[in-house]
């Protein structure tokens, strides 16, 4: 960095001087008999319009990350950052092959290293070396299994779970033979079909049934607004998925409004209630069972000879 800036200040300092140059040229080369008359008229002319410094803003280098392979930054992430650092540099084709082997760090620059030229002159060639070795290994059928069979998990929030759809869904376009032209909408109904809470999974179907074009940013967001607004002093229970610091924050504003009872412990309350009434009935039951039983269960005295039957 301080042999780059170093350079920028050569470079203005040898800009200046060159503008200086030019101008002792152009008053040197100006015609006349009389100097008072070409000063007079040039020199309303600078006063008019005066030249004015041009600053020239250089924008800092972004900062490019090493790939080392298997281990630190996954191969994705890093032609990201690598593919926008060559962008912001304007880089030829043979730079950026260049450019890449020098962030290369470890196995990987080892594995580009004992290459052929013609591939390590190549920009594209190498980005295929390295998706081959360090790419996703799975096949584009295991991927698709992987993201429909994906459910949001117990105690996973809604945020997670999908941030979760998304990786799996960018790995299935990466394989997809013809892209994914439906993309979003399955993503939108993979979430919609198996958020864990009953209840907003049916508000999440009225919700995509009433406007077809939501996405699944816009359903996540109605479903955080749905779960945060089912918390202490609204109509819903809370959903499993929502963070136990809203859950904190809540409980702390509704403690000043003295001690009240959180519609799940009710719930429990409820059911312990439910059981205990279902438990004696049983047990009323079982004794009006054992009272009747020795009267309607009694065993008919033994017959004794052969039966006769009277036609």
């Amino acid at each position: 960095m301080d042999v780059e800036l170093q350079e920028l200040r050569e470079l203005v300092a040898q800009l200046k001087a060159d503008n200086e140059k030019l101008r002792q040229e152009q008053a040197a080369a100006v015609p006349g008999p009389s100097s008072e008359a070409s000063t007079a008229s040039v020199a309303p002319v600078t006063t008019r319009n005066p030249i004015a410094e041009r600053l020239v803003f250089v924008p800092r280098d972004r900062k490019c990350p090493m790939f080392r392979g298997k281990s630190g930054m996954g191969l994705t992430e890093w032609l990201e950052e690598v593919q926008a650092c060559m962008r912001a540099r304007h880089l030829s084709t043979s730079e950026q092959a260049f450019f890449l082997v020098d962030h290369l760090e470890g196995e990987a620059r080892e594995e580009i290293k004992y290459r052929s030229d013609v591939e390590r002159e190549d920009s594209a060639k190498i980005i295929s070396v390295l998706q081959e070795l360090y790419g996703c290994s799975k096949s584009y059928v295991a991927l698709q299994e992987a993201f429909f069979s994906r459910r949001q998990q117990e105690g996973e929030t809604l945020h997670e779970f999908s941030l979760a759809l998304l990786s799996l869904m960018e790995s299935v376009k990466v394989r997809a033979p013809g892209g994914m032209t439906n993309a979003d909408v399955l993503l939108r109904d993979q979430f919609v079909e198996h958020v864990l809470d009953g209840a907003l999974r049916r508000e999440l179907k009225q919700l995509v049934r009433r406007q077809a074009t939501t996405t699944l940013l816009d359903v996540r967001g109605e479903a955080i607004r749905w779960e945060r607004e089912g918390l202490p002093g609204g109509g819903r229970g809370r959903s499993h998925s929502v963070p136990s610091a809203f859950g904190l924050q809540y409980g702390v504003q509704s403690g000043s409004q003295g001690a009240t009872t959180p519609p799940q412990g009710q719930e429990m309350v409820e059911m312990r209630e439910m059981l205990r009434l279902q438990q004696e009935q049983l047990n009323q039951l079982t004794q009006s069972i054992a009272t009747l039983q020795p009267s309607h269960l009694r065993r008919p005295p033994p017959r004794r000879g052969p039966v006769i039957c009277y036609h």
